[in-house]
């Protein structure tokens, strides 16, 4: 059975490839419910990848799209190369991504690196990592964001001592700081972060300048963002006005 991220990699590779795809054909290819992926349907049309019709889906445009898919795969590759540079050797650090963060993960050669997430999905792709150590806060798991959020979440993150914190937001303004759409995982993220603990923003170029709901982490907590190549200097200006460093992946 696919997990999550899977099933949606699955789904825009399938639109990459032949344009369009049914709701029915991809549950069986999948092995799970034609509701499953209904909901995967719904979430990967409001993030902007495909357009839903009756009986499954359309890419929104056949070319663009796949190569949208390698663009960032290959920014988010780099990204989490330049990230690792600025990791300690030996650090308990919290991850709030699945993708960029298993990138990341996945360059770190330190074993006394521990990782730490409420997103479940990075953790059970980083079994396949054996010199990981990491742990799971539990909590409340909230569907539409897939991570645990409230109270018992904080909670469990606050008691492991957490020294480094690296954060992929829906957005970053020089003036406000790191945005989520999400509003329990904006809380979340709020509360967990220490006050003595070094935050570190891992973002493609095209997410700074979004506009979420809950803007959650302020510029003066923010020790460096690290992004791509594609970052307009004056954006890099003023971020960096703001007493943030700014490192080109």
């Amino acid at each position: 059975m696919y997990l999550a991220s899977q099933r949606k990699e699955f789904i825009l590779k399938t639109l990459a490839e032949h344009g369009a795809a049914r709701t029915i054909a991809l549950a069986k290819q999948m092995k799970v419910t034609d509701e499953t992926v209904r909901n995967d349907l719904i979430n990967l049309e409001k993030r902007g990848f495909l357009k839903r019709v009756h009986g499954g889906a359309l890419a929104l445009t056949h070319k663009s799209l796949h190569e949208d898919i390698v663009t960032q795969d290959h920014v988010s590759i780099q990204i989490a190369k330049k990230t690792v540079q600025n990791i300690p050797t030996s650090v308990v650090m919290f991850i709030d991504s699945s993708t960029m963060g298993y990138q990341i993960c996945n360059h770190v050669n330190s074993r006394d690196t521990h990782i730490v997430s409420n997103n479940p999905t990075l953790l059970t792709r980083l079994e396949g990592i054996p010199s990981l150590s990491f742990y799971c806060t539990g909590g409340r798991f909230d569907r539409e964001a897939q991570v645990y959020v409230g109270q018992d979440a904080a909670h469990a993150a606050g008691s492991l001592n957490i020294e480094l914190v690296v954060l992929t937001p829906d957005c970053y303004s020089p003036k406000h700081g790191a945005g989520y759409k999400n509003m329990l995982q904006s809380e979340f993220i709020r509360s967990v972060i220490p006050q003595d603990a070094k935050v570190i923003i891992a973002m493609p170029s095209t997410s700074i300048a979004n506009s979420p709901a809950f803007y959650t982490v302020a510029p003066n907590l923010v020790s460096m963002l690290i992004t791509d190549e594609a970052i307009a200097p004056e954006m890099v200006e003023e971020i960096e006005k703001s007493g943030v460093k700014v490192e080109i992946a």
